[in-house]
């Protein structure tokens, strides 16, 4: 065994900048392709087609927000359902709860 210190392991031979050129080559890539289908296509065909696609998004991002909407009402009733129960909660173990309610601010 020797005292000498090892060499740190050598650094990789790609730099970070590579991946940028990489990931902006891949993207350039894509438009390209989506001009070619544009000229292909016509400018007409594509946008009804985009239009459509953004329909469809729009229609499935409002679907969400109506869950969101309706969970976030249910959550609230149990909740308030649970406040209720606190408040009623005989003895010490109720004593308790709406202590540490009260310090936890809610």
């Amino acid at each position: 065994m020797s005292r000498r210190r090892q060499k740190p392991p050598l650094r990789s031979q790609k730099p970070a900048a590579s991946t940028d050129v990489d990931s902006l080559r891949q993207s350039l890539e894509a438009m390209e392709a989506t001009l070619r289908r544009i000229e292909a296509e016509g400018a007409d065909a594509y946008m009804k087609r985009r239009m459509a696609e953004m329909d469809e998004a729009r229609l499935v991002a409002r679907g969400q927000a109506l869950e969101a909407a309706a969970a976030r009402a249910k959550a609230e009733a149990e909740r308030r359902a649970l406040s209720d129960l606190i408040d009623k909660a005989p003895g010490v173990a109720g004593w308790l709860m709406r202590r540490a309610r009260r310090r936890a601010g809610l």
